[in-house]
């Protein structure tokens, strides 16, 4: 069986688990904190990062990206969270990578206070990381309050990697950068959030605290 390696405070690793949850991919879990374990982190990644996925015939696929192209090419584009082509295809992804850019920015500016001593903390640097997610949000907010109709997801009547990644991005935030999402600055993305935490596969892997 599949392993999927990296804990849900990653919100890379936890777009995959929820990913292959809704695709109903069996798979085992190994929580594992690189920070806490650096020495396991490079076994599983050349590069010491969650997410990996080890496959059954012994490969290992790292970087929620690739891994993610290899279970909705495992599936099929009948089941895929991913359009197989055109302009939705293109929206999907574009739209999962303003998400994770925005995820990006985040961590740096996290780690920017987080893992230097105080007085080493570059503030102008970490406010111009704070620029670039603010921008991002201001993108995925009109994206989610353009959506046509109750009900309806981001680029139409099913659920998609799109969704699935946005919804991961804001609840991070929420928990690790508070201060990027204050309230009432993007309701149509809090009212997404709180959707996406509502379904089963995000309630099966809930998001870790620190």
């Amino acid at each position: 069986m599949m392993r999927l390696i990296g804990r849900n405070l990653s919100p890379y690793a936890r777009r995959v688990a929820i990913a292959m949850t809704l695709l109903d991919v069996p798979h085992e879990r190994e929580y594992l904190s690189v920070t806490a374990d650096p020495q396991r982190g490079l076994e599983v990644n050349p590069v010491g990062r969650v997410p990996a996925l080890q496959l059954d015939d012994g490969d290992t696929l790292i970087e929620s990206g690739a891994i993610l192209d290899y279970l909705m090419d495992l599936v099929g584009p009948a089941k895929s969270l991913i359009p197989p082509h055109g302009k939705p295809r293109r929206d999907c992804l574009q739209v999962m990578a303003i998400a994770c850019g925005v995820l990006d920015k985040a961590v740096n500016a996290i780690y920017e206070v987080r893992r230097r001593p105080a007085e080493k903390v570059h503030e102008p640097w970490r406010q111009h990381l704070l620029t670039q997610v603010a921008g991002g949000l201001a993108a995925l907010e009109a994206r989610a309050a353009a959506i046509a109709a109750p009900g309806q997801w981001l680029l139409g009547q099913h659920i998609s990697m799109a969704d699935v990644s946005l919804g991961v991005m804001m609840s991070f935030l929420g928990v690790m950068l508070p201060e990027a999402v204050p309230a009432g600055r993007y309701a149509a993305l809090e009212n997404f959030r709180q959707r996406c935490e509502a379904l089963p596969a995000f309630q099966a892997h809930p998001l870790e605290t620190p």
